[in-house]
Order: C-alpha cells, then sequence, then structure tokens
C-alpha cells in the first residue's frame, strides 16, 4: 500500500537557546551534525540538523524559539517524548552511566520488553533511549497488555528499580 508510511523519520524539537541545546545534544549523544542555520545577518546559532548515521539527512531538528518562549508543561496535549533505540543493552548501559556522570536525573522503566531510561534536554523536552528484545523474546503476542516478566535487563539501574 503505498500511502502507509515506511517509517517515522525525524523530529524537530523548539529549544530556548540553540546554541546550548546544540552543545548539550552532541556531548550527550555523539550525533552527526549535518547542518546549521544562522539568524539573519549574524553568527547566532537558529537551529542544527543531526544524525545518527551520517547517512541520514536528519533524524533530529533543534529550533531557536528565544529565551521566553514558554517551557512545555508535564501533563499538557501535545509530544510526551521522543526515544532513540539503542543498539544493545550494554549500549543503553553506557549511556545510563553518561547520563549518572552529567548529573541527567533519570527515571528507569521496566516495560518487560523493554527497558526505557527516561530524562528532560535543557528545556524539559521529554528524551527516551531504550533496549528492546528481539520479537522472538517477547513470549507473548501483545507487548503491553499482556503480563510480562520485569527484571529481564539486568544492569546499573537495578537499585532504582527495586524502589
Amino acid at each position: 500500500m503505498g500511502y502507509t508510511p515506511a517509517g517515522l523519520d525525524h523530529v524537530n524539537i523548539y529549544v530556548r537557546n540553540a546554541a546550548r541545546s546544540y552543545e548539550w545534544y552532541t556531548d550527550l549523544f555523539g550525533f552527526h551534525t549535518q547542518d546549521m542555520m544562522y539568524h539573519p545577518g549574524t553568527e547566532k546559532l537558529r537551529a542544527a540538523f543531526f544524525s545518527c548515521d551520517k547517512g541520514h539527512a536528519h533524524d533530529i531538528a533543534l529550533f531557536e524559539v528565544g529565551a521566553e518562549a514558554p517551557l512545555q508543561e508535564k501533563g499538557q496535549v501535545g509530544l510526551n517524548h521522543v526515544a532513540w533505540r539503542m543498539g544493545s543493552l550494554d549500549d543503553l548501559k553506557e549511556m545510563y552511566g553518561r547520563l549518572k556522570t552529567k548529573g541527567v536525573p533519570v527515571r528507569v522503566g521496566d516495560h518487560t520488553v523493554s527497558i526505557g531510561l527516561y530524562f528532560d534536554d535543557p528545556d524539559g523536552n521529554g528524551l527516551e533511549v531504550y533496549y528492546e528484545q528481539p520479537r522472538s523474546e517477547w513470549h507473548r503476542e501483545k507487548p503491553f497488555s499482556e503480563q510480562g516478566t520485569k527484571g529481564r535487563f539486568p544492569g546499573p539501574w537495578d537499585a532504582e528499580l527495586r524502589r
């Protein structure tokens, strides 16, 4: 069916300060910078485009809306978070360490087929990095509404999940 999208491709996020957010995202994630746009007639960053893969135009774009722009409030209608799937559980463990080292508050969620690390960028935009088991290891048809076994993802977050 030609009208069905091939997949979810990229997100655009509004930020108060594009330069600050550019530094934060590149430092934390190590994304490839694909392009940058500046406010007309200045050297002040207006937008940045990143990708996980150098061969892709962008996975995420940050657009500056100014220091006085209202922050998103939790629970309001709108995007809850953006998530990146990690290639392995070890990669997720490494990202957990990076977040903790940088003092980023993290909430861990065990979803029985996946485990996610939830946190916010400097403007309060919700983000997640997660690892998902292969489909053959879910042991059920419906990943969220059917009961599953928690604790299948041991890692540095174990103490947080026991609370």
